[in-house]
């Protein structure tokens, strides 16, 4: 798997957990720093990615912070997208 994909993995898979779901949303610094091992530039790109993608998992609330569109369009993005079965946890 590439680390594009990876990088875009770790993000929906770190924003579909319990305290995140729901109506919460997340700075994306507070993202970032879910996401070590990865530089901040290319997870503020996967980020970016993300919200700006009409089809994609998140979506951008007032000031700058990110919230998931649903968890049903979070798990179905992460099993379209994750080849290795790494981030699909709950098949």
């Amino acid at each position: 798997m590439s680390d594009w994909k990876t990088v875009h993995l770790t993000v929906v898979a770190k924003m579909v957990r319990v305290p995140v779901v729901g109506s919460h949303h997340k700075q994306k610094d507070t993202i970032k720093g879910w996401c070590g091992g990865f530089d901040g530039d290319v997870v503020d790109g996967a980020i970016d990615d993300l919200v700006t993608d009409p089809t994609g998992p998140l979506q951008e609330k007032g000031r700058g912070t990110i919230q998931l569109t649903s968890v049903a369009d979070a798990k179905q993005f992460l099993e379209q997208h994750d080849d290795d079965d790494k981030f699909t946890w709950f098949t």
